[in-house]
C-alpha cells in the first residue's frame, strides 16, 4: 500500500510539472504572440523587420486665395492739337502821298551828251501811284532850238510827250544839266502789291554834236514798286 500510494504520488506530482511547465510555456508564447503584434516584428527572427517609416502628413493645403493682378489700364492718348495756322500779315496800307520809289536812269552815247532821266514814285489813292519823271540834258557848249514834242516818256503803259526849250551854252569846261522836259504817269497799284514797270526815254535830237550825228538819245530800265 505504502509503495502504491507512494508512487501514485509521485505521478500526481509530476503531472503538476508538467501542466505547469506547459501552462508556463503558453503563458510565454502568449507574451511573445503580444510583443510581435505590438512591435510588428518577431524580435527572434533571424532577418530583422523592415524599418516602417512614418506615414508623412500631407501638408495643409491653403485655402487663400490669391489676389487677381489687375491689368495696368492703358495710358489715355493725349489729343494732338491741330496745327495753328500762321497767321498771314496784314501789310498796312501806304498813306496817300507818301513816296515809295525814286531812281535814274542815263543815257551812254560816246559822246558828252546825254540824258538822265529821274523818277520820283508817289501813291496817288488805293489801286494806283504816280510816277513823276524829270528829263535832264548834260552838254558843254550847246545851241539848240525849242522842238514840239521832242520828249517821249513811257512808265508800264502810260505814255507822255513834251515840248522841249531852246538851250544856249558856251562853257566847254564845265558839264552842264538841262531841264528838257517832266512827265506824269499813273500806273495801277493796289496796297500791299509789289510789280515792276518799264521806263523808256526818248529825246529827239537830230543835230551833230562833236562832230557826230546824233538823231535820237534814249535811256531807261525797270522801275521796281511795293506798297
Amino acid at each position: 500500500m505504502r509503495k502504491g500510494k507512494f508512487k501514485a504520488l509521485v505521478l500526481l506530482v509530476t503531472f503538476l510539472l508538467v501542466m505547469a511547465a506547459a501552462i508556463t510555456l503558453l503563458l510565454s508564447m502568449e507574451s511573445e504572440r503580444k510583443e510581435v503584434a505590438q512591435l510588428g516584428y518577431d524580435p527572434y527572427m533571424a532577418t530583422p523587420a523592415p524599418t516602417i517609416r512614418p506615414t508623412p502628413t500631407p501638408a495643409p493645403v491653403s485655402t487663400i486665395m490669391p489676389t487677381p493682378v489687375q491689368p495696368t489700364p492703358a495710358p489715355t492718348p493725349v489729343p494732338t492739337p491741330p496745327p495753328t495756322p500762321t497767321p498771314i500779315p496784314t501789310a498796312t496800307p501806304v498813306p496817300y502821298g507818301q513816296i515809295i520809289g525814286t531812281g535814274s536812269f542815263r543815257s551812254e552815247t560816246g559822246v558828252p551828251l546825254n540824258v538822265r532821266a529821274e523818277w520820283t514814285a508817289q501813291v496817288l489813292d488805293a489801286s494806283s501811284v504816280r510816277v513823276h519823271v524829270d528829263v535832264f540834258l548834260e552838254s558843254y557848249s550847246l545851241q539848240i532850238v525849242a522842238s514840239r514834242n521832242a520828249l517821249n516818256v513811257s512808265v508800264g503803259d502810260s505814255y507822255q510827250s513834251a515840248d522841249t526849250p531852246g538851250v544856249d551854252l558856251d562853257d566847254n569846261a564845265n558839264i552842264h544839266s538841262t531841264l528838257l522836259g517832266s512827265t506824269e504817269h499813273i500806273i495801277p497799284l493796289s496796297d500791299g502789291e509789289a510789280r515792276s514797270f518799264p521806263m523808256q526815254v526818248q529825246y529827239l535830237f537830230r543835230g551833230t554834236y562833236f562832230k557826230r550825228d546824233i538823231d535820237t538819245i534814249e535811256c531807261g530800265g525797270a522801275v521796281n514798286l511795293a506798297r
